[in-house]
């Protein structure tokens, strides 16, 4: 299951508004990691959950999912309830944000 997020920006930018938006309480880290496309991701994490900020395009292929090319990043559940992402796209879209999940197993 994967949280798609419509936005213009950088990756940080996006991360800027889960943080502010989704998940005010999580520890933010930006991370670099050869099996996750390549390239720099987010985790943020809280005791119980982690959660992951992916770029979604075909510079980042091992990650990338082409059915949803025209939603530019997307998070998932590493560790944890994934019900998690219900709540964060209640909040990103109460913030204006345009997000969808969809149910690719990942």
């Amino acid at each position: 299951m994967h949280l798609y997020l419509k936005l213009n920006g950088t990756l940080a930018e996006a991360a800027d508004l889960i943080a502010s938006a989704a998940l005010p309480t999580y520890e933010r880290q930006l991370r670099d990691g050869l099996n996750l496309g390549g390239g720099e991701y987010f985790k943020f994490s809280d005791a119980t959950s982690e959660v992951l900020l992916v770029c979604n395009d075909s510079e980042h292929m091992e990650v990338f999912v082409e059915e949803r090319a025209n939603f530019p990043f997307y998070c998932y559940v590493w560790r944890g309830d994934k019900g998690k992402l219900g709540a964060m796209l209640a909040s990103l879209q109460g913030a204006g944000i345009e997000c969808e999940i969809g149910d690719e197993d990942d």
